[in-house]
């Protein structure tokens, strides 16, 4: 067995990124940047009025004017006007151009217009320049706004539209297959026998996936047969990315999974981590290095090495930047685990005052409690060296639904 530090960097070492496509902004969504955007030029491209008001130059208000003639008014998206008269003013628009020859904007709450002249208060303080986005002071021309290897959230949709980029190169997500195992399972819409029991393994791998922003997935069940599980993964590990089986990895008799595999070409990397719930994981690479990992059939500890590591690789075969985004949780209470094995524990979060993530323990009957999870926010990763973990201590957090809010 290895650790699970082991297994992550063994995973991490087989990746490749996958192929790169050309989005349209009409199909704008989520999806990891591939390639850096720069400004084509400099924003605000103008002066711009940040205020409803009146534009004046400031030198006639330091000189006490409080009032000034209204010459026109500066729409958004009209050209730039000119100050006719130092000694007026221009009304001026949210967004529109600064007219020329002025420098300072006053909004309309602080002054009244009466037949054409706009009047200021005698105690009204005013800034020279205030109200006033100015040229280029967002970014330059040729700055560098966005890196590859990020998220096209809406604020990153907002800036290619500002500079243009009606199509951008992003990843291409994955075809993935989730694959379960097992004669005793029968679908979601069947009465089981008394020996049997639905697909739920599949279904919450997809869920996750979903989530997760990788909508290419496929659902299969093949039963404990050696050669028919060797005929459909051979059939399917030519047409997917990545191949998720549940179930069939561990040392049972009818665990034909890792032999399988071997049959394949899929060369085995690892094989079983130091680690509960979900020691018997295993992970391959067939020669094209397509991916694929053998999860355990028992429902925690399909959720867990998923969580662990399968949606972590896909993100980062997606070419995606995750340096310094490790969430971290406080454990709330003492916890005791003997075993010389790193331990996920379940933990339902909740938020302190000062903004400190506390993560309580939630009880299970075993990695086979599934529906205990649904009081779960997701786990803490519990370091292998250490059987006393202390209330206060603070540990690595994996969340079911990928995010804190």
């Amino acid at each position: 067995m290895i650790s699970t530090y082991e297994a992550e960097k063994a995973i991490a070492s087989a990746l490749y990124t996958f192929k790169s496509q050309l989005t349209q902004i009409e199909e704008m969504g989520s999806h990891v940047l591939r390639e850096d955007i720069f400004a084509d030029r400099s924003y605000p491209p103008f002066n711009r009025v940040a205020m409803d008001g009146i534009a004046i130059a400031f030198d006639q208000f330091r000189a006490g004017r409080r009032s000034f003639i209204v010459e026109g008014c500066q729409k958004a998206g009209s050209p730039q006007l000119k100050l006719q008269n130092q000694a007026n003013c221009l009304e001026a628009m949210t967004g529109a151009s600064l007219p020329e020859s002025c420098d300072t904007v006053i909004p309309y709450e602080q002054i009244e217009i009466r037949q054409g002249v706009a009047y200021l208060g005698a105690a009204i303080n005013v800034v020279q320049g205030q109200n006033i986005h100015g040229k280029g002071s967002d970014y330059s021309t040729g700055d560098r706004l966005l890196s590859k290897g990020r998220w096209l959230r809406s604020p990153e949709w907002s800036i290619l539209a500002s500079v243009g980029k009606a199509s951008v190169k992003t990843s291409s997500s994955p075809r993935i297959a989730v694959v379960s195992t097992g004669d005793e399972l029968v679908p979601v819409d069947q009465v089981p026998e008394a020996h049997q029991i639905r697909m739920s393994n599949s279904w919450a791998i997809k869920a996750a996936l979903n989530i997760h922003d990788f909508d290419r997935v496929e659902i299969y069940h093949i039963p404990d047969d050696e050669r028919g599980l060797e005929s459909r993964l051979g059939d399917l590990l030519l047409k997917v990315d990545c191949l998720i089986l549940t179930g069939g990895v561990s040392r049972g008799k009818f665990d034909f999974v890792p032999q399988v595999l071997e049959r394949l070409q899929v060369d085995k990397i690892f094989h079983r981590i130091k680690q509960k719930p979900g020691k018997p994981m295993w992970f391959g690479t067939n020669p094209e290095g397509k991916l694929v990992f053998g999860l355990p059939g028992n429902p925690v500890s399909t959720l867990v090495c998923l969580h662990r590591y399968v949606i972590p690789a896909l993100q980062e075969g997606l070419g995606l930047d995750s340096s310094g985004k490790q969430a971290f949780a406080i454990l709330a209470e003492d916890v005791v685990f003997k075993k010389d094995l790193t331990y996920f524990l379940p933990v339902r979060l909740r938020w302190s005052r000062d903004g400190i993530i506390v993560a309580h323990p939630i009880q299970n009957n075993g990695s086979g409690d599934f529906a205990a999870l649904s009081a779960s926010d997701g786990f803490l990763e519990l370091p292998q060296e250490n059987e006393y973990h202390k209330k206060g201590e603070v540990f690595p957090l994996y969340l079911w639904q990928g995010g804190l809010a």
